[in-house]
């Protein structure tokens, strides 16, 4: 699936600094926090430390169903029906990372072939 990088070495514009690695949490229940917890932490672990802000929300959804939404530069990247079940959080988990590792490496091609002017 996803391979860890060796190395976390940042460039560093020349300009200044960046950041890079932002997870914003917009989720309102606990089903939500144990969710953006996991997510943080296959965030880290597999270092993709993009320089886009990536945004976790929960939205109300039929009955007492809650959504939860990725998205990445108004992109929704990944989103699914909530559930309290730890084996489905972490099965939607390692899907929502690597949902989001595919995103972000084709927008780093896509940077590559079209020259901004």
């Amino acid at each position: 699936m996803l391979k860890k990088k060796k190395d976390n070495v940042a460039n560093i514009p020349a300009d200044g600094f960046e950041i890079i690695g932002i997870i914003s949490n917009e989720t309102k229940t606990k089903v939500g926090k144990d969710f953006y917890d996991l997510y943080f932490y296959l965030y880290n672990e597999y270092k993709i430390n993009a320089k886009k802000i990536v945004v976790l929300t929960e939205e109300f959804s039929f009955g007492r169903n809650t959504k939860i939404v990725i998205t990445i530069e108004n992109d929704i990247i990944y989103e699914f029906l909530a559930r309290p079940d730890e084996e489905y959080l972490n099965e939607m988990g390692e899907q929502a990372i690597y949902a989001t590792y595919l995103h972000l490496k084709n927008l780093e091609k896509q940077n590559k072939y079209f020259t901004q002017y």
